[in-house]
């Protein structure tokens, strides 16, 4: 039986001399292995549409419960982000997470969209740090990787409730303390270790919640549209790290490298 779907490409395998078996995330089916024949080969018609972050339209033929690889069409490649080790390790740490979250064979509705757009994020702070020598750039990487998290936080169904303070529902507070555990906020007149309890807590400015905000209630297109820096960025990058990690319950290598190499 044939197929026709729209992926990017998010992992890969060597197997055999010539071959790989790929993971695409796709809208209709989440993440799914495909086996790509020959492509490791020089001539390979399909080398180019199967390479690691390209975003592709494959044809796919389906026996049993395996996925192969009929012909395949590249749409856009975001191979640019192998010239920077922090930007392509960021992408793999993105990747990790969604094989890791996303079931195969069930739909992943708005995923798709979310992570090209991600990576063309990626891929265009790359360039301009390239273009400019900017010093930021590193800075704008720690933003991307921080919007990611939250982002894909509520895709999963983990939303944080930013909206107001969980007991007296205050909207604005000079202090509005987050809760990692339970995903809440309260506000400096309601929180107490007795109301609150003693799981981690993160004491949340003005800026930062406004951030937090953004990117929750923001459409896919908008929400890298902000600026954040110094130490409030530095305060994200980790909240948003911690908050993820704590509800799925483990780390990631990948991670771990882009942190070495930034």
């Amino acid at each position: 039986m044939l197929s026709t779907l729209k992926g990017i490409v998010i992992g890969q395998r060597n197997v055999g001399e010539n071959s790989r078996f790929i993971d695409i995330l796709t809208e209709e089916l989440g993440v799914i292995e495909i086996t790509a024949h020959a492509t490791r080969k020089i001539n390979s018609k399909n080398a180019g549409s199967t390479a690691l972050f390209t975003y592709s339209k494959f044809c796919l033929n389906k026996s049993k419960s395996r996925y192969s690889i009929n012909s395949a069409e590249p749409i856009y490649s975001f191979h640019k982000l192998s010239a920077d080790f922090a930007a392509l390790s960021l992408a793999a740490y993105f990747a990790d997470l969604i094989k890791y979250t996303s079931a195969s064979e069930q739909r992943a509705d708005g995923l798709l969209r979310f992570f090209a757009i991600s990576l063309y994020e990626l891929e265009k702070n790359e360039q301009t740090a390239h273009c400019t020598k900017d010093t930021s750039a590193p800075a704008n990487i720690s933003l991307i990787k921080s919007v990611f998290e939250l982002k894909l936080s509520q895709i999963l169904g983990l939303s944080p409730d930013l909206i107001a303070c969980a007991e007296c529902f205050c909207y604005e507070h000079d202090e509005m303390y987050f809760i990692i555990n339970e995903g809440k906020l309260f506000c400096g007149d309601c929180f107490n270790d007795a109301k609150c309890g003693s799981d981690t807590r993160f004491v949340l400015n003005p800026a930062l919640l406004r951030a937090m905000r953004f990117v929750i209630f923001s459409p896919n297109e908008k929400i890298y549209k902000f600026e954040l820096g110094g130490k409030n960025l530095r305060e994200l990058a980790f909240i948003t790290e911690s908050y993820l990690l704590y509800h799925l319950g483990r780390g990631f290598k990948t991670l771990d490298y882009f942190k070495r190499v930034t």
